[in-house]
């Protein structure tokens, strides 16, 4: 489970995912990877176990996040650790070799509706990519993503874009059909509905790093800061990103691992 975001702040977009796990995992120091097709430089945000990313911003200010899906029909649905390899590919493709956040976009939505061998990603998925479409940065934009794997009489991928003002996914659809439902994961509806409010209030960077500290809930899996007692057993918060671009070629990359950012604040990446 994840809380992901953007929030349009004047010629700024901060873009952010908490990242939330069951199983104990190490998280790796951001990396620093070679771009093509214009892009310089990504800071890439990985984990032990995984080559491709969970999260990521380019030096052109594309930026990549993404939050699992939890449907009614999951047990439908499974994805091989070879699919599951292919996508965090797709997803590290987003930034490596876009300058334009539209065609990230697009390159993800082809992905998951062919898998770029005629065959359609099995399982549910949730991502955002931000950025500008244009070389002059005139034309912010967030493009928010659900993929649904053959939904009947549905599009495979739907989307919301935003502009302006903020918007924030947890894990449950809202264009697509099957949504997990509140009594089977009010989680995902609670944080929901509590980061909305929180951004609703203040709509900026300090407003993002408030938020990813909220444990208004208590000190649980139902916060969006997640801590427990159980490790191992129940989800708790391990990483945090939160990346800032302007249409100076600025490009701001905050984070915490191993930790959440209550207890671990985030500190700036000076790697890039």
């Amino acid at each position: 489970m994840c809380t992901i975001g953007v929030v349009f702040e004047g010629k700024k977009i901060n873009t952010f995912k908490q990242c939330d796990l069951i199983p104990i995992t190490e998280f790796n120091e951001p990396d620093v990877r070679q771009g093509i097709n214009g892009v310089t430089h990504y800071t890439a945000m990985t984990r032990q176990g995984s080559d491709g990313i969970w999260a990521g911003v380019n030096d052109a200010g594309v930026a990549f996040v993404a939050a699992d899906s939890y449907t009614t029909t999951a047990a439908n649905y499974a994805a091989s650790s070879e699919d599951v390899e292919a996508l965090f590919a797709a997803y590290e493709t987003s930034i490596r070799s876009y300058t334009n956040a539209e065609e990230a976009a697009n390159s993800l939505a082809d992905f998951y509706r062919t898998m770029g061998k005629s065959k359609p990603f099995p399982a549910p998925d949730i991502s955002l990519i931000t950025g500008w479409t244009d070389a002059e940065k005139t034309q912010p934009v967030a493009i928010f993503i659900e993929y649904m794997p053959n939904p009947f009489n549905q599009e495979s991928v739907r989307i919301i874009r935003r502009t302006e003002g903020h918007f924030v996914s947890t894990n449950n659809f809202r264009l697509q059909p099957d949504s997990v439902n509140y009594p089977a994961n009010h989680s995902t509806y609670l944080r929901l509905q509590r980061a909305e409010l929180l951004l609703q209030l203040e709509p900026n960077h300090d407003g993002i790093k408030a938020m990813l500290c909220d444990q208004y809930y208590g000190k649980n899996e139902l916060s969006i800061c997640r801590e427990t007692a159980y490790p191992g057993i129940e989800f708790h918060t391990q990483a945090s990103a939160l990346f800032s671009a302007d249409v100076n070629d600025e490009v701001v990359s905050e984070y915490q691992i191993n930790g959440n950012p209550k207890t671990n604040p985030l500190v700036v990446f000076t790697g890039s």
